[in-house]
C-alpha cells in the first residue's frame, strides 16, 4: 500500500501500518489529489489537470500529460480488475467524481469515458464519490461515497457492482468519519485514510467490509490525501 499528503509519497509497512516517508514528489505544480498502483506495482496520480508517474523509491513524479474533458478535477483513482469473474483480465483506471459517474481513464490520451455511475439511494438520494476507490481480484469493488447533497456528513463504504452499470450499494449507517480521501487494503483488512484539515494532520482508520463502520488506528501530523493499492494485494 501507498499513501500520499498533497506532496509528499509515503509507503505503508504491512505488518505494522507504520507510514514510511518514500520522498518529496517534486515534478508537481499543485497538490496530487490521488494515486493507483498497476498490475507491474507502477504508480500513476492525478493533479486536478495532470497525470504524472511516481518513482516508488524516491516519490519524483513525471509528467505524463495534461487531462481533458471529463478526466479533469477527479478526486479518486485505481486500477481495478476489467472482469471480476474473469482472473485473465486486465486492469483498467478508473475514477469516479462527486455526482457518482464512473469513468475509464486512457492514459494514452488523457481522457475520460464514462462507465457507469454509482446510482441513488432511498428517496433518490444521489450517490457521489467522496474520496476513494479500489478493487481487488477475489474481493471486488469498493468507495468511500456521500449519500445525498451534504458534504459534511459522514462517508459511507460502499460495494460497488460493476457488472450493473457501477452500482454502489452503502453499507450500514456509515463510517463515523468524513474525509475519507484514501482507501487501501491488505490481508482481509480495509483502511482509509482521512483527512482532518489545515493545520489538523489525519488519520488512519480500519472499516468493517460487512457493517461499513470505521475504527481509528491511528493519528498523525498529515493530511491525507489519497492512497492506492493494487489489484493482486493478499486476501488474507
Amino acid at each position: 500500500m501507498y499513501a500520499h499528503s498533497g506532496g509528499m509519497l509515503y509507503r505503508l509497512n504491512n505488518l505494522t501500518l507504520a507510514a514510511i516517508p518514500v520522498g518529496p514528489m517534486t515534478g508537481l505544480s499543485t497538490d496530487l489529489l490521488d494515486l493507483a498502483i498497476d498490475a507491474n506495482d507502477g504508480l500513476v496520480g492525478v493533479t486536478a489537470t495532470k497525470l504524472f508517474s511516481l518513482n516508488a523509491t524516491t516519490g519524483a513524479a513525471t509528467f505524463i500529460r495534461d487531462l481533458t474533458g471529463d478526466a479533469r478535477g477527479l478526486t479518486s483513482l485505481s486500477y481495478v480488475p476489467q472482469s471480476l469473474t474473469d482472473p485473465a483480465s486486465p486492469d483498467i483506471l478508473v475514477s469516479a467524481n462527486g455526482s457518482g459517474q464512473v469513468f475509464q481513464i486512457n492514459q494514452a490520451t488523457g481522457t475520460a469515458t464514462q462507465i457507469g455511475s454509482y446510482g441513488t439511494a432511498a428517496g433518490n438520494a444521489v450517490i457521489g464519490s467522496s474520496g476513494d476507490l479500489f478493487g481487488v481480484r477475489g474481493l471486488g469493488i469498493f468507495a468511500t461515497v456521500d449519500v445525498g447533497n451534504d458534504a459534511s456528513a459522514n462517508d459511507y463504504l460502499a460495494r460497488i457492482d460493476p457488472a450493473n452499470g457501477w452500482k454502489a450499494t452503502p453499507l450500514g449507517i456509515g463510517t463515523g468519519f468524513n474525509k475519507i480521501f484514501g482507501l487501501g487494503y491488505w490481508g482481509g483488512k480495509i483502511y482509509g485514510f482521512v483527512d482532518n484539515g489545515f493545520e489538523a494532520g489525519g488519520k488512519m482508520i480500519e472499516i468493517d467490509p460487512n457493517t461499513g463502520a470505521g475504527t481509528v488506528l491511528s493519528s498523525a501530523d498529515v493530511r491525507w490525501f489519497g492512497a492506492g493499492v493494487a489489484t493482486d494485494a493478499p486476501l488474507l
